[in-house]
């Protein structure tokens, strides 16, 4: 109260003086006020002096000129009240400091040297407005505004005789906002420049040379021994010395060390103990809670870590199989020392004790009971630094528990209790560790599958973690939802069903936007491209290609040259996906002849490969193919040239199968000499889809490519078939061709029958994926017509009834079941054949309609094209008959 008193005095006293100034003189001018601040501030009266300072507005070019004393040379003079006088210069000083000049001004008739002056004192009347501040927050606030001024002042020279004093308050303020180095730096220049700084400045000074990134402790422990070696140091103070010089001690592990100082303290101050001194029981207390840090220390330096093994509250979750049974008995008597000091020592020291416990709580292998004792800290200590402390402890065991939600909880306390609170230090240090914290958490989380919580907490941090990170770290527990659901989803065979796919694609569609959001945010910093293309990633991931290629057209504008090989084939596979293939030829040609050695060129000609064949361009397709295949750099075990090979497999047997299918229409001289032209590229696909086969069996793409094969093998057979029907084709020639035939036949029947049994053992172990599902039934409605083609009627009749049989009540049971009644009328079973298609009949109408959409699917009609066709057929049946009935009679 009397401090405030005075200082008010002062500023009226300041003012008072301006105002008579004022009486006398048409203008008060600018030396006048920074003459009198410059006199306040020697008068003691500092934030009269900013708040005098503050009122100049000077530009920032001129170099001081000052006296010894550091005061403005010249006198203050009062001007005749008659005097002319020129406009002043009026600055104004935006934001970040830059000057920039109002009005045309004549400052060169300004005396040189006012602007240091005028920035030392302004600095340190706003220095002194945030010592003087009670909350944590606000004094930060204060000393943020404050820090320029004293820097600009310091660049500028400050003034004379008070480097010192500017030194002084440009380290302390430092040491307040977090930055040690510059802090010790300056604390140290205030020493060397004024002794009898000392006494004062050396324990901030060993504060600050210990919590500096690169902390060098042994330095600090220097510094507070020369602190400790005061003769005039009092009692009190030098315990709170010799506490410091116990943690530093601890932090180098010199436990013996520490524990004597402990024990020297001890006896120091139990005479000031007995007689109950309030500041002798908070230093018993706190040596107390010294020793119990150092023992936790002790023990824990003598665990081996374990690789992967995470943390909670700086303990390894797994260190206590490590701990001794003394130790763990040394644990639990501590323990009790400390539940008796929560009763009775002051609430912050209470806290602390807590924490200890817990600490040595987790050692000792009780994990419930050191989660308690954090609650309690959060709980009882909102808003302070041990329950954030508390907080965070508790959300690491948690999610060591895999509790998302629980951990969800806390963490919205704590947000709230750090947004609200204003007696947090929160430095940048501190916010960094606070970050790094949240962060182990949340992957901790994410290992566990519990994703949902770990986006809602990335939510609830936003405010403290920013939207970038926090964006950020919700982009990644939704890539690797997404991660996990395919995975999760992958069936036999090793393809992911539909309901996972589309859940993961939302995933990844949500890791995109959230990325996207992220990399905005860091537009105008060197994580900005980086950002990007995981968004772009998570998109491709998601197949949302269209909001890629928008995220890919920056992404090539700004990332360096040598790295948008990827860039380019993401953006072929994008406009790709989108249907233009014209466009992504583009792309992917950019990324083959600008970058030819970069090995992202190979799946560029992939892609590109599989441009060329939307297009029609199927020879450019192939010779693209061909190119990774034969480069040379590329071996069979790199997927590439195992897609390539897959690829050109299927390409040339889709141009074989469609080539052969033109040729139907053809007259039979025709058609023989076209299929002669087709025959070299058919052989070619039969031999890559044989290769794919033997090199990648039993992949997923393999099964297809030997189903391919066995079609392949049907499609040779039609050359001779065609051609030993030429009339004047002698028996011998008939006979080679038939046996020609019958030898690719046979092989595709091989082929059809070694797939069923592969597949027919896969389904006894497990479900078969749906694209194996298709494999099967074609295969077996394949073995069944392959018999037939080659009149081993009854061979199709019984294929035709196991595939029946297996797809009872389902649509390709009509296939079966018509195939069947064929062979029975070609055996001259025709009651038998009847009999089939009126049970083709009863089936069509006990299929569920659950498979109405899945007709086409796996047959030639939907249910009511069945309906007709079965009416259609059974008819003409009925014809049939009445027609050799007739002719009977």
């Amino acid at each position: 109260m009397i401090a405030a008193i005075s200082t008010t005095v002062a500023t009226f006293i300041g003012f008072a003086y301006l105002f008579a100034v004022w009486a006398g003189s048409s203008e008060i001018t600018d030396e006048d006020k920074l003459r009198l601040a410059a006199a306040q501030y020697v008068a003691g009266n500092v934030k009269v002096a900013g708040n005098l300072a503050a009122q100049v507005v000077l530009p920032d070019d001129k170099p001081i000129a000052l006296d010894t004393d550091g005061q403005p040379t010249g006198e203050a003079e009062i001007p005749d009240e008659g005097a002319d006088a020129e406009p002043e210069a009026i600055i104004d000083e935006g934001p970040g400091g830059d000057d920039t000049v109002a009005e045309p001004a004549e400052a060169a008739d300004k005396p040189d040297g006012w602007l240091p002056l005028q920035k030392f004192l302004v600095g340190a009347g706003l220095f002194q407005e945030a010592i003087e501040l009670e909350l944590p927050a606000d004094r930060r606030e204060r000393l943020k505004e404050a820090v320029p001024y004293l820097e600009k002042a310091n660049k500028l020279g400050f003034p004379p005789g008070r480097d010192a004093d500017g030194y002084r308050m440009l380290g302390i303020a430092h040491q307040e906002l977090g930055d040690y180095e510059k802090a010790t730096q300056y604390l140290q220049e205030a020493i060397q420049r004024d002794l009898t700084m000392r006494d004062e400045l050396k324990p901030l000074l060993a504060i600050s040379s210990a919590r500096r990134p690169r902390e060098d402790l042994s330095e600090a422990i220097v510094a507070i021994d020369e602190v400790l070696a005061q003769e005039s140091l009092d009692r009190q103070k030098r315990t709170e010395s010799e506490l410091l010089k116990i943690q530093w001690l601890i932090q180098l592990k010199r436990f013996d060390q520490a524990e004597r100082v402990i024990e020297n303290a001890k006896t120091r101050i139990q005479p000031a103990v007995e007689v109950q001194d309030r500041w002798a029981l908070n230093a018993a207390d706190s040596l107390l809670l010294a020793h119990a840090h150092r023992v936790v220390e002790e023990v824990l330096s003598g665990i081996e870590p374990t690789l992967g093994e995470v943390l909670a509250a700086g303990v390894p979750t797994k260190a206590h199989l490590q701990v001794s049974p003394s130790q763990r008995t040394e644990l639990l008597d501590l323990i009790k020392d400390l539940t008796v000091m929560q009763r009775e020592a002051a609430p912050k020291l209470a806290a602390q004790s807590r924490i200890t416990a817990g600490q040595a709580l987790l050692l000792a292998g009780e994990t419930s009971l050191a989660l308690a004792e954090f609650t309690q800290v959060r709980q009882q200590r909102p808003f302070s630094e041990e329950g954030l402390e508390g907080g965070l402890s508790e959300m690491e065991l948690l999610a060591e528990d895999s509790l998302g939600e629980d951990v969800l909880q806390t963490s919205r306390y704590l947000v709230r209790e750090i947004s609200q609170s204003r007696h947090l230090n929160f430095t940048n240090k501190r916010e960094s560790d606070f970050q790094s914290r949240i962060k182990n958490v949340l992957a901790r989380l994410r290992g566990a599958g519990e994703y949902q919580s770990t986006v809602e907490i990335a939510d609830a941090v936003t405010s403290l973690f920013g939207v970038d990170a926090a964006s950020t770290e919700k982009a990644i527990a939704y890539r690797d939802w997404g991660d996990a659901t395919l995975k999760d989803g992958r069936g036999p065979g090793g393809e992911t069903s539909r309901e996972a796919f589309e859940v993961a694609r939302s995933k990844y569609r949500e890791a995109g936007d959230a990325f996207s959001i992220a990399a905005n945010e860091e537009f105008n910093t060197e994580n900005y491209v980086k950002t990007l293309w995981s968004a772009i990633d998570a998109y491709q991931r998601g197949r949302h290609f269209s909001k890629s290629i928008v995220l890919l057209e920056k992404y090539l504008r700004y990332e360096d040259r040598m790295r948008q090989p990827q860039g380019l084939v993401a953006h072929g596979r994008a406009l790709l996906a989108e249907g233009q293939p014209v466009a992504a030829m583009k792309s992917l040609q950019t990324c083959i002849v600008e970058f030819e050695r970069d090995p992202m060129r190979y799946e560029a000609r992939l892609l590109a490969a599989q441009a060329a064949a939307d297009t029609k361009d199927n020879e450019q397709a192939k010779t693209l193919l061909l190119e990774n295949l034969s480069d040379g750099k590329l071996t069979p075990q790199s997927p590439i040239w195992r897609d390539s090979l897959h690829t050109l497999g299927e390409l040339l047997y889709a141009e074989s199968d469609m080539a052969i299918m033109q040729t139907d229409e053809l007259k039979l001289a025709e058609r023989i000499d076209s299929m002669r032209v087709i025959e070299p590229k058919l052989t070619e696909a039969l031999r890559r889809l044989n290769e794919a086969v033997e090199r990648y069996w039993p992949s997923p793409r393999a099964q297809t490519n030997r189903y391919l094969f066995a079609r392949g093998q049907l499609l040779a057979a039609r050359l001779p078939e065609a051609e030993m029907q030429v009339d004047s084709l002698l028996d011998s020639a008939k006979r080679d061709f038939r046996q020609k035939s019958n030898r690719y036949r046979q092989a595709a029947l091989d082929q059809f029958t070694a797939l069923i049994r592969f597949l027919d053992s896969e389904e006894r172990d497990g479900d078969l994926s749906e694209k194996q599902q298709s494999i099967l039934r074609n295969s077996l409605l394949g073995q069944a017509d392959t018999l037939k083609t080659m009149q081993r009627y009854v061979e199709a009749a019984d294929a035709y009834r196991d595939m029946s049989l297996r797809y009872i009540n389902e649509p390709p049971a009509l296939e079966a079941l018509l195939g069947q009644a064929r062979m029975a009328r070609l055996l001259g079973r025709d009651r038998e054949a009847d009999l089939l298609l009126a049970q083709a009949e009863d089936v069509l109408e006990r299929i569920p309609e659950t498979w109405d959409n899945r007709f086409e699917e796996m047959t030639r009609f939907d249910r009511d094209g069945w309906k007709r066709y079965l009416v259609w057929v059974n008819k003409r049946n009925d014809q049939v008959r009445g027609d050799k009935v007739n002719g009977s009679i």
